[in-house]
């Protein structure tokens, strides 16, 4: 589908090929069972309805969904706890005895110390930057907002915006590169 997205093409879009998403999400990703599936295609489905203004400029609306259905199925898949059954677990004999004891908790004091002095270089790094990168990066990164609603908010184009930040992600990278290598 070549034409420009809009309400009614999303619409038309996935009432003729509802099915077919389901099954491409079915036969590519087996981790997903089908309930999974059809809720991550009904997901989309209401995201693109209420960002249909964004999608406006969109040339190729079959391309950008099958792309948006890998995305929101890759981070569904990342954030998914795994589960066993209790059924499962107590079946299992051999790891009986663990399962009646319960581990004490430990307190790991170095990963503390660790991770309070990258937060210290990371609260350094974001004062060293330029102040609307460091706002942009902030609002996005630590209070979650869109690049939409900070763009309606703030009155700055949505290109400003996104600018801004790889400006800031890249400066901190520079700043803190020595911990990704570490």
């Amino acid at each position: 589908m070549n034409e420009k997205a809009g309400k009614s093409g999303v619409a038309r879009f996935f009432s003729d090929n509802y099915r077919k998403l389901v099954r491409y999400f079915q036969a590519n990703y087996s981790d997903l069972s089908d309930m999974e599936a059809e809720d991550i295609v009904s997901d989309l489905m209401a995201d693109l309805f209420e960002n249909v203004d964004v999608m406006r400029d969109v040339e190729n609306i079959s391309a950008y969904i099958y792309r948006s259905l890998q995305n929101k199925a890759n981070d569904y898949l990342r954030r998914r706890k795994r589960t066993v059954s209790y059924e499962e677990a107590a079946s299992d004999e051999e790891n009986s005895l663990e399962r009646e004891t319960v581990p004490e908790p430990r307190y790991d004091m170095e990963r503390e110390i660790e991770a309070s002095e990258i937060r210290g270089r990371l609260i350094e790094a974001l004062d060293q930057l330029e102040p609307d990168q460091r706002a942009v990066w902030i609002a996005t990164e630590l209070d979650g907002c869109s690049f939409r609603k900070l763009a309606e908010e703030w009155g700055a184009p949505i290109g400003t915006l996104l600018a801004r930040k790889h400006r800031a992600n890249a400066a901190l990278q520079k700043k803190l590169k020595d911990l990704k290598n570490g």
